[in-house]
């Protein structure tokens, strides 16, 4: 398993497991690679994407309330260690809002 490293003028570094970058990645409608940047143009685009899939995961969590009860115990650990797209998401969001203001790039590497 992978990593890959965020990093910006604004912001400390982030470091994030290759698959949770490569979706972060697919959200915000950037094309993964080893190396990238994520312009100053493009900052708040990428912002807006994963807010509104943010608020999507929300929605639908509230939906559809998960009953404890139904669940086998394997299922209530599962539920218990699992990371919401907000939680998972929060530290780059972050930075790219500091990148934004600052107006300076994101990049990352594997």
């Amino acid at each position: 398993m992978g990593i890959v490293k965020f990093k910006s003028k604004a912001a400390g570094d982030i470091v994030m497991f290759k698959s949770n970058a490569e979706q972060m990645f697919r959200i915000m409608g950037v094309e993964p690679s080893e190396r990238g940047v994520i312009e100053p143009k493009d900052l708040a685009h990428a912002h807006a994407q994963l807010v509104a899939a943010i608020n999507t995961e929300r929605m639908a969590r509230s939906e559809n309330p998960v009953d404890e009860d139904e669940l086998d115990e394997d299922e209530k650990i599962a539920l218990k260690n699992y990371v919401s797209l907000e939680q998972r998401s929060y530290t780059l969001l972050k930075m790219l809002e500091a990148a934004q203001k600052k107006n300076v790039d994101v990049h990352w590497g594997f």
